[in-house]
């Protein structure tokens, strides 16, 4: 069973996260994956791309990270072409992983879920909630970023929430605004795993007491 982690820049959506690894999930990153990806495709996006978003790495050719955004950061035809190689790449590695599980859940943790079109394999997709004002006081301390950086964050992510655009599973929001204790956060996604019908929960006894 396929279970997606949205969340926008700052929302807690990683630490949610860890907190269901600590419940026995398992929880793949797909910006690891998105990184996996880059390499085991670095042959087609050099022939997409040129020359100049390859780069030498312990003599093994790959693919430069920071160049190839540069190159698709405002061309949308660019980040197209680049969405059209790694995405369906993505989608079967997942496939392998979840059939490798044997039906036991797999919780894809990645902003990009929707955009990848990853959210019609899911049975539900948890999105962790806070408000704009909050996320921001937590981007300036922890990345010390200014509104102006911050606010072109939420640009590049237009597509995650879930009120904007419509996912093709349901969806359960995890509030994590300000205040927001882990015992709390436990609580919720307990609830929000039984309205799913996951009972296999490690220790699922002992959240309330966190």
């Amino acid at each position: 069973m396929l279970i997606g982690l949205v969340g926008k820049s700052c929302s807690g959506k990683n630490y949610v996260g860890t907190l269901l690894e600590r419940m026995g999930f398992e929880v793949l990153d797909l910006d690891v994956l998105g990184h996996e990806g880059l390499c085991a495709n670095a042959d087609a996006i050099g022939s997409v791309f040129g020359n100049d978003v390859m780069t030498m790495e312990d003599g093994v050719l790959s693919v430069s990270r920071k160049a190839l955004s540069r190159k698709v950061f405002d061309d949308p035809s660019l980040r197209k072409a680049l969405e059209d190689i790694l995405y369906p790449w993505m989608e079967r590695r997942i496939l392998e992983h979840e059939a490798l599980r044997g039906g036991s859940v797999l919780v894809l943790n990645g902003a990009l879920l929707h955009r990848a079109g990853i959210d019609r394999l899911c049975k539900a997709v948890i999105y962790v909630d806070a408000p704009y004002e909050v996320r921001l006081k937590r981007a300036f301390g922890r990345d010390g970023i200014s509104e102006e950086a911050f606010q072109k964050r939420e640009a590049a992510q237009e597509d995650v929430d879930f009120r904007d655009n419509a996912y093709r599973c349901p969806v359960f929001v995890v509030e994590n605004g300000f205040g927001a204790e882990k015992r709390e956060l436990n609580r919720q996604i307990v609830d929000i795993c039984d309205r799913i019908g996951i009972t296999d929960i490690k220790g699922n006894e002992n959240h309330e007491e966190e």
